[in-house]
């Protein structure tokens, strides 16, 4: 028999994905509206889609992920055995539910208990399954504090026993080192004071006899007196003698630009030779 799958979400998103964005995304996805978003994001299992076949659940995987939602997919321990529905009038039974119906449907009445219920059937038939074969298809995220390692897949701790009978203490005491030498004197600030706030520093005394220069000589002049006469003197042309230079024409080349041109190679004549047949 075919095995089947059931599709959850615990609102959890991808790392550094943004929670309102993925929100967002789930929205358009599934066309859902703000009160299954809520739901669907309350924290809890929330069941998305019920005993699908392998395909269809990693179609909703695949979707969610591409939204940044993380979905929990987790294999029925088996088929379905319970009685077929009671058959719905013609006009109901030949409708098709949208995606957002449905999850609408599963989110106002899930089996809250039947995530928890696969839960305790996979560690069950985890701790007394022996040579059978591990089961991977259903892998869920354990209850935080859980264990990672059993108590028989630890390893023992190794206790070394070391023989220190033959050591024993320095009845000395001498130091291992040498004394580090004691810390300086503190300096002597009995002589400083502090200065009143508002003091002008420096404000220390100087031995150092103030200047006082003659200005006997010196007087302001008056206010718009021109000084154009205190101006440097212009300084003269120097006379050259350009007679021996001269100038090229437009376009004439100079010396060592004749030199920078390339030498000319003839091309050889080819007019003695043919192409035989």
């Amino acid at each position: 028999m075919e095995e089947r799958y059931n599709v959850y979400f615990a609102g959890q998103v991808k790392d550094g994905a943004d929670p309102a964005s993925v929100r967002e995304q789930l929205a358009k996805v599934f066309n859902a509206n703000s009160a299954t978003l809520d739901k669907l994001f309350c924290g809890d299992p929330q069941l998305i889609k019920r005993e699908c076949d392998l395909a269809t659940a990693q179609k909703y995987q695949a979707a969610m992920e591409r939204a940044g939602a993380v979905p929990i997919i987790k294999r029925t321990a088996a088929a379905s055995t319970s009685p077929p529905p009671s058959r719905a009038p013609a006009a109901e039974a030949t409708r098709t539910m949208t995606a957002a119906e449905r999850i609408a449907a599963l989110a106002a009445a899930p089996d809250e208990n039947r995530f928890k219920r696969e839960q305790a059937a996979s560690a069950t038939a985890t701790s007394t399954a022996t040579a059978a074969p591990a089961d991977t298809d259903g892998i869920v995220l354990a209850p935080p504090g859980t264990a990672v390692l059993r108590d028989e897949e630890r390893a023992e701790p190794v206790i070394r026993t070391v023989d220190t009978s033959h050591l024993a203490l320095d009845t000395t005491a001498e130091r291992l080192s040498d004394e580090a030498s004691p810390a300086p004197a503190s300096p002597d600030t009995s002589h400083l004071s502090m200065g009143e706030v508002g003091d002008t520093i420096p404000n220390l005394p100087s031995s150092n006899a103030p200047l006082s220069p003659n200005l006997d000589g010196l007087e302001l002049s008056a206010a718009g007196t021109d000084f154009s006469d205190c101006a440097a003197p212009e300084q003269e042309t120097p006379a050259l003698d350009l007679s021996a230079l001269a100038t090229l024409a437009p376009g004439t080349q100079t010396e060592e630009e004749q030199r920078r041109q390339p030498i000319p190679v003839a091309v050889p004549s080819t007019d003695h030779i043919s192409i035989q047949e």
